[in-house]
């Protein structure tokens, strides 16, 4: 049957075409394809002038017991994402707690885990550097616990601290491979002038630098990556809480363009490293 409108990821569509190639697309055709079509694309974009871009959307799915985790993580940590003295004005703050690291901890124990966190938290902020770094926390009769964090320039005044789990099993090639076998021949048969593939990063961890490894890895077993143009990580981790959603075009260790979006608002755009002008 085809897909349901009013869907979100629809929403990811419409923001991503209003900043894509510095707003040039803007005011463009969207047709949602596979609402109209059992097994079609998510959307076909059709320009003024003629031009079409075919887009597909896949989530990259979460790991194994991740809702488990997920039960265990929020309470905890709850205390850390309600604190908005934590927030540093015109910057955005991403920190990723490994995931399992409540695993057989007795409640007390997990409340020092979080305390040492947000302590963490509230002591570095001002001293992060610029993108994404590997921090070492000390936990009180503990090993240290490495906390990933990501931090960018920011829109409003106000700031924004988040909290998300790193990902830490290992079956990434297998979420990777059934995703490029599913997606990629429905997006190549789409006639159009160009070809995107999104990949949704959505309440779990895989850094986008492991999934666009693991996406090289596998190219030789998927000829059909050569007729796709661009491929995106869209985060959507805050989506549902507070409204953000992240895209960022990887090439290498080189990040060519990223916009972030809040409730429909544009509020960061870089091009090649630098702000682009909004």
């Amino acid at each position: 049957m085809p897909a349901k409108p009013g869907r979100d990821e629809q929403v990811f569509v419409r923001l991503f075409v209003s900043a894509y190639e510095n707003f040039a697309w803007v005011g463009s055709r969207i047709d949602p394809l596979d609402e109209q079509l059992d097994g079609a694309i998510e959307a076909l974009i059709t320009r003024a002038d003629g031009q079409t871009m075919a887009i597909e959307h896949t989530l990259i799915q979460p790991f194994l017991n991740e809702m488990t985790d997920l039960s265990r993580f929020e309470p905890v940590f709850r205390r850390i994402a309600d604190d908005k003295s934590l927030a540093v004005p015109y910057t955005g703050i991403t920190v990723y707690v490994p995931v399992g690291i409540l695993d057989g901890q007795k409640r007390a124990t997990q409340g020092v885990i979080a305390k040492a966190i947000h302590s963490w938290i509230a002591n570095n902020r001002l001293y992060l550097r610029e993108g994404e770094h590997r921090y070492q926390c000390d936990i009180p009769g503990m090993p240290p616990v490495t906390l990933t964090v990501k931090r960018n320039k920011y829109n409003l005044s106000q700031g924004v601290v988040l909290l998300g789990r790193q990902q830490v099993t290992n079956d990434l090639d297998k979420v990777i491979e059934k995703a490029l076998r599913t997606k990629l021949p429905k997006l190549i048969r789409q006639q159009a002038h160009r070809r995107v593939l999104f990949l949704e990063r959505h309440r779990f961890n895989f850094f986008p630098d492991l999934i666009f490894a693991e996406i090289e890895r596998q190219r030789p077993n998927f000829k059909l990556l050569e007729k796709v143009d661009e491929i995106w990580h869209v985060e959507t981790i805050s989506f549902e809480q507070d409204g953000y959603v992240y895209f960022d075009l990887p090439k290498g260790d080189e990040l060519l363009e990223s916009f972030t979006f809040q409730n429909d608002v544009l509020v960061g755009h870089s091009k090649d490293g630098m702000p682009y002008p909004m």
